[in-house]
């Protein structure tokens, strides 16, 4: 009986660190991601050339996409991060949205 209680015990205790090393996992990698979607919105915001546009590229396992697009305020564009990557036989993704000035011609040096 102890034997039982013991294996049981023992199988439960590997479930678990099991479990955590599977969310450590899926936490670094969307941290990473997260970082990634930032850089690139700030890469965007210091470019001081930016026009309405896409942009594609990958970095490791991460597959990433820039899209800046007019909104109905004439000096504003509209800013999409799109970072995308496999895990656990699916495909995740992190989005990131934000609003930068745009340069009218008038504006221009």
């Amino acid at each position: 009986m102890a034997l039982t209680l013991l294996g049981i015990t023992i199988l439960a205790v590997f479930g678990a660190l099991r479990t955590c090393a599977g969310a450590t996992h899926h936490a670094r990698v969307l941290t990473r991601s997260v970082l990634l979607a930032e850089r690139l919105l700030t890469e965007t915001y210091l470019d001081h050339n930016r026009a309405f546009e896409s942009r594609d590229g990958t970095e490791g396992i991460y597959q990433w996409r820039v899209r800046v697009v007019p909104t109905p305020v004439e000096s504003l564009g509209a800013v999409h991060v799109r970072v995308k990557w496999p895990e656990q036989q699916r495909q995740q993704q992190y989005d990131l949205f934000s609003l930068v000035h745009m340069q009218s011609f008038g504006e221009q040096r």
